[in-house]
């Protein structure tokens, strides 16, 4: 009985150094990545707010994000000025009031700003005549923590140029196909100079949009490709909740989505923010960034 004992002991320990031998000979687990995270805001703040109801609402987002995109400000541009610089924030809304109106809020704690511009897409119906003109402004930053280059593009396309998904054929309309042209433009220069993020309102409901597919929209100008390209939350991670207006999901934040051999950013998560004084609700997306 002794012998046996021994002998299934020495069995025992051979089949334990055999295990340790096999597993010295696996490759190991790659080490988890170290990333840093941060937060993507996009709201459209209706002009027509009063003051203090405003305010809520700049307040309520800012408080959610890091980078913070936002539409129909043009005419608060000195309060933003005054707000941004009590509170840390960095603030591009540039001249004139209608290219202010898209105006770029970035959090001094974590993001340091490199370069800035704003770009002329088209004056439908010429100066001071509605819609308003339109620009795709943009802020390249440098993540302080990562050290990497992030390009903040925020845009506003007109109003009313879809039904259905399906264009609706006025000037405003070739208009807005002119813009998000130039915006997937404008991602592709910038995305060799580093990450690239883009949001705002585009005026196009996402799921009407796919299931129609116009050629000059943003689903088949922006999505309905391969990489790399951009892509927004909505494709990514699915709709939630009813809607950004109404019951339409048309405030979007996208990131220029490399091969997975390239990829440095990812958009993790989302979410819709509901409870403001605007007509529209706000959308927050979780990105993590390779350190």
């Amino acid at each position: 009985m002794r012998s046996a004992g021994r002998w299934l002991a020495r069995g025992a320990g051979a089949l334990v150094g055999s295990v340790v031998l096999v597993a010295g000979l696996l490759p190991a687990p790659p080490a988890a990545a170290a990333n840093a995270t941060f937060r993507v805001a996009t709201l459209n703040i209706l002009y027509e707010l009063t003051q203090a109801q405003f305010v809520e609402d700049l307040q309520l987002i800012t408080a959610k994000a890091d980078l913070v995109g936002l539409n129909e400000v043009g005419g608060r541009k000195a309060y933003l000025q005054d707000w941004a610089a009590a509170n840390g924030w960095w603030l591009y809304a540039p001249e004139p009031t209608q290219a202010a109106g898209e105006a770029l809020l970035a959090r001094k704690s974590m993001f340091d700003v490199l370069d800035k511009d704003s770009v002329f897409v088209c004056d439908t119906n010429g100066p001071g005549e509605a819609p308003p003109a339109r620009y795709n402004n943009w802020v390249r930053y440098r993540h302080k923590q990562s050290g990497r280059s992030v390009f903040h593009i925020n845009a506003h396309a007109n109003a009313s140029i879809e039904e259905n998904g399906r264009p609706e054929d006025l000037p405003r309309t070739r208009c807005a196909e002119k813009q998000f042209q130039d915006l997937k433009n404008l991602a592709a220069v910038k995305k060799d100079q580093g990450q690239v993020i883009v949001s705002g309102d585009l005026n196009v409901d996402f799921s009407a949009d796919r299931a129609y597919g116009y050629e000059k929209f943003p689903w088949k100008v922006f999505e309905a490709n391969d990489l790399p390209n951009l892509r927004s939350c909505y494709n990514l991670l699915g709709e939630k909740g009813n809607g950004t207006h109404g019951n339409r999901h048309i405030d979007y934040i996208y990131f220029w989505k490399r091969l997975e051999e390239y990829r440095e950013m990812w958009l993790n998560d989302y979410d819709i923010v509901g409870g403001t004084n605007s007509d529209h609700n706000g959308v927050v997306a979780h990105f993590s960034i390779a350190l």
